[in-house]
């Protein structure tokens, strides 16, 4: 993954989370995302935050947990 493809992914995760839309800010938007993105952090049975599920969007998590299994 390059820089690039990082910082943009990065950036898509905050507008999703703040619910940035280029008409403005779409609150109902940014509270699916959340709900979405938070589910699937508590499937995972980590703690419900913006780290966590900024890690989530990221594989970082699911990265982690294979790792965990393959020990």
């Amino acid at each position: 993954m390059t820089e690039e493809t990082f910082n943009d992914k990065e950036k898509q995760f905050n507008d999703l989370w703040d619910g940035a839309t280029p008409k403005g800010v779409n609150r109902t938007k940014s509270l699916k995302f959340r709900q979405y993105i938070l589910e699937h952090v508590r499937q995972m049975q980590r703690p419900l935050n913006r780290e966590n599920a900024f890690k989530y969007w990221m594989g970082i998590l699911k990265e982690e947990a294979k790792d965990k299994d393959n020990f």
